[in-house]
């Protein structure tokens, strides 16, 4: 992070920090700084007392404290509620950028790893075998976080955390309060939708690839097209990650403090994205799309190649769907075949290797 961007959030935050108290405070200068230290670097908080030279509670209440400060003053800028002609924009910029119509967003979820919270049982224990708390989050076609749902537990049913989150009624919301829109170039209609892979369920605000081997060029088509939306929520989280290293390790720290780590590092990768995202966010941290439809990956899949604390969620969703929404995906699979849908190199992907 610039000294710039530093001092700007520094002025937004310093307010929340200010506290009145019979002992001397940190300052709102060092507290911002402690905290952005162990957000960037993680590691220890026994290296970031002896670095700040406070005691092990001090760096615990100022690291929890600033957090929270840093959510309260950025969500309502940051992830504030989008118009409808936002959403159109950015069904636009999916179009423009990664060749997928009426798409208002890619969504995926992780599992953040967390020490074992204090008399939980197994309330946090996943099936992967350790602790955690997860995080849902949509993106939209610039690795920008549009909605996040932080805090349910590890050992939920993965299907259960998407039916019973309020992205899952935030996407229905705004799905069905846009009128269908025509597919570029066609006088097709269907309903705008969000993207996610194969663990999702099937729905008309929610596209997801076709099961199954085998499959009809159509179908290998569609799923290939969708699975270039879709990486950007992969290349999100992936920005997330390698930038905010305090997710190297489990968060060891209380419930309460890991899930005001994970908001306040969703809220400075947006304000980071939007303010400096050639630093931030270089070309070469993020996968590149050839014009031959070949990906080079990012750096950042090198970065966090061995980490295992924050890893994917399961199957959160039944492959129970309706007739209407199978119906929209064979349409848009259709439309993915003709002159004005699709693209140069589509076949020859995905003939690649045959």
């Amino acid at each position: 992070m610039y000294p710039a961007q530093f001092d700007k959030l520094l002025e937004l935050v310093k307010p929340k920090l200010l506290k009145r108290s019979r002992r001397p405070a940190l300052p709102p200068e060092m507290r911002l700084a402690m905290t952005l230290k162990y957000l960037a670097h993680g590691g220890s908080f026994v290296n970031l007392c002896f670095e700040f030279r406070v005691g092990h509670s001090t760096a615990s209440k100022t690291i929890r404290e600033t957090c929270e400060a840093i959510w309260e003053v950025l969500h309502t800028e940051y992830f504030k509620r989008s118009t409808d002609q936002d959403w159109l924009n950015i069904s636009e910029e999916f179009w423009t950028r990664w060749n997928f119509p009426n798409t208002l967003g890619a969504i995926d979820g992780k599992h953040v790893a967390v020490q074992c919270p204090t008399n939980s049982g197994s309330l946090y224990y996943n099936y992967k075998k350790y602790y955690s708390i997860v995080l849902l989050a949509c993106c939209d076609a610039d690795y920008k976080f549009t909605w996040v749902d932080i805090g349910a537990y590890g050992s939920e049913n993965d299907a259960g955390i998407f039916k019973r989150s309020q992205i899952k009624i935030d996407m229905e919301t705004v799905s069905s309060s846009l009128p269908e829109g025509e597919l570029n170039g066609s006088s097709a209609k269907v309903p705008y939708y969000f993207v996610g892979d194969e663990a999702f369920p099937l729905n008309h605000y929610l596209l997801r690839p076709y099961p199954g081997s085998g499959l009809t060029n159509e179908r290998l088509i569609f799923n290939y097209r969708l699975s270039r939306a879709r990486r950007t929520i992969e290349n999100s989280f992936g920005i997330l990650a390698s930038r905010w290293r305090v997710y190297r390790q489990p968060l060891l720290c209380s419930v309460e403090t890991s899930e005001a780590i994970i908001k306040a590092t969703v809220c400075l990768h947006n304000f980071l994205k939007i303010n400096i995202s050639d630093k931030y966010a270089p070309p070469t941290l993020t996968d590149v799309v050839l014009n031959n439809g070949e990906v080079v990956e990012g750096k950042w899949r090198e970065i966090v190649s061995n980490d295992k604390n924050l890893t994917r969620v399961g199957r959160i969703g039944a492959n129970v769907s309706s007739k209407k929404a199978y119906s929209q995906r064979d349409i848009v699979a259709k439309y993915l075949l003709t002159p004005e849908g699709s693209v140069p190199w589509q076949m020859k992907y995905i003939n690649r290797g045959k």
